[in-house]
């Protein structure tokens, strides 16, 4: 029963991954930087599924990963991602978000490639996590 709770979690993953890639490949950097927010979000309540059949009702990376990595130490390698992956979720959303939250206001094509390898890598770990 679990997996069948798991698995549309991390297909929406996949799926933002994928359009992740699609609009970085047009220069959209603020959808990028969101939907590996995103990405990242859904593989993290996946494991928190798995691990203790319930997630938290918060986008917060770096509480999840925290959550996660008492269930499985390897999980607490990701908190570097997830600080940089939070600073995108609301400045990449909104014009009017804190100004100053970053840079020009507009995540760069370098910070949007590497918010996707953040997320690939996130999704990575877990899938194999939860395979294992």
């Amino acid at each position: 029963m679990t997996d069948e709770l798991i698995r549309p979690w991390l297909e929406r993953a996949a799926d933002d991954l994928a359009v992740g890639h699609l609009v970085l490949n047009e220069g959209f950097t603020a959808h990028t930087c969101f939907l590996a927010h995103q990405a990242f979000e859904k593989v993290l309540k996946a494991y928190l599924i798995k691990s203790r059949h319930a997630y938290p009702r918060s986008h917060k990376l770096v509480d999840l990963v925290r959550e996660c990595s008492t269930y499985d130490q390897a999980l607490g390698d990701l908190l570097d991602n997830a600080i940089v992956l939070d600073q995108y979720y609301i400045p990449t959303r909104y014009p009017d978000a804190t100004p100053g939250t970053l840079p020009h206001n507009l995540p760069s094509l370098e910070q949007a490639k590497e918010a996707l390898s953040a997320a690939q890598s996130a999704f990575d770990l877990v899938n194999a996590l939860l395979a294992g």
